[in-house]
């Protein structure tokens, strides 16, 4: 039976744990967000691998990234094995400085951990006015476009654009499914979809655990393949990290964290169509929703839709998890808050 739990309760128990840690309070938002949304692979389920990883010292706490300006606009991050989030978190909020100056900035960031969903960084930075263009690498989980093996990640990029009365949010990884929706879908006793994963013997199959020893399918074959590969080595390469096999550290509990991000901040009003920008993005996405649906759908939807939706639901009727992962969660806190 799953377990329904406030947004606050979820907060609490994630800020119980990672402070008992030695970390901050500043962890458990992005964590919790993610859940909101409906996207249950980067949320509390990956509590009791930050957990090991803080207590193996893969993961360190409270330590001071190196900040180092090669230009006016272009801010590299050495995270030395930090916490993504708030490495991410706090030097966007420097990068939006220069982003006003110059009117473009970019961030990279190496050496830090899992920095979770993606579209939290867009997001915020689209709320402040700002467009965002957001990247990250993973571990080798996805098979190539006519490949029976797992050699690209699932390397993800979200878009954020300022509107009204939210910005525009795309947030997507470039295989068909997070690997971590595959672990939510085992957790929940549920077949993936078809053409989601291969087994080990390049089989399609809709066991989640033959999934989990096989690897994801790209999203929309040769298109995703090639977006995941470009990402990899934009992400990874230009932040000074590895690309494909070599990225390690964000599933397991063995091995460093070795993900490169990428960050690419625009200040619109240094653009001609800069102060209409946040109107025209309303006035478009109006005009796609109010569009005619197609057979089988209710109303046309556009990224980030749905989990608005869903978000606005379960912060009134709180966010379902499975038993054993909310359980997890509580024996962590009673282990490590005694």
């Amino acid at each position: 039976m799953p377990v329904t739990v406030s947004r606050n309760e979820q907060i609490d128990l994630i800020v119980a744990v990672l402070c008992g840690l030695g970390a901050n309070e500043e962890e458990a938002l992005i964590w919790t967000e993610a859940d909101l949304r409906g996207i249950h692979s980067h949320g509390i389920q990956r509590l009791p691998v930050m957990a090991t990883r803080i207590q193996k010292g893969l993961l360190k706490v409270n330590v001071k990234p190196e900040r180092t300006w090669t230009t006016g606009c272009v801010l590299n991050v050495d995270g030395r094995d930090g916490f993504g989030t708030a490495i991410c978190e706090t030097s966007l909020k420097e990068l939006t400085i220069a982003a006003r100056k110059y009117g473009v900035a970019v961030l990279t960031v190496r050496n830090a951990a899992h920095i979770g969903m993606v579209g939290y960084y867009a997001e915020r930075r689209a709320q402040e006015g700002f467009v965002c263009i957001a990247f990250t690498t993973t571990e080798v989980l996805v098979h190539p476009f006519g490949g029976a093996e797992a050699l690209v990640g699932t390397n993800p990029i979200a878009v954020g654009i300022p509107g009204a009365p939210r910005p525009f949010l795309l947030d997507m990884a470039t295989s068909v499914s997070a690997m971590g929706r595959i672990i939510a879908f085992k957790h929940r006793g549920e077949k993936i979809p078809e053409g989601w994963a291969i087994d080990e013997d390049g089989n399609p199959t809709t066991d989640p655990d033959a999934a989990l020893h096989g690897s994801l399918s790209p999203a929309g074959g040769p298109k995703g393949y090639g977006l995941g590969i470009t990402i990899g080595m934009l992400a990874g390469l230009l932040s000074g990290m590895p690309t494909g096999r070599e990225v390690l550290g964000t599933l397991d509990t063995d091995h460093r964290c070795t993900v490169g991000d990428l960050f690419i901040v625009i200040d619109p009003k240094a653009f001609p169509g800069g102060e209409t920008l946040a109107a025209g993005v309303k006035k478009y996405l109006d005009e796609l929703r109010a569009s005619r649906p197609g057979k089988g759908f209710k109303q046309v939807m556009v990224p980030g839709d749905p989990e608005y939706k869903l978000r606005e639901e379960r912060l009134v009727s709180g966010i379902p998890h499975p038993e054993e992962v909310w359980h997890a969660a509580q024996q962590l806190r009673s282990t490590i808050c005694k």
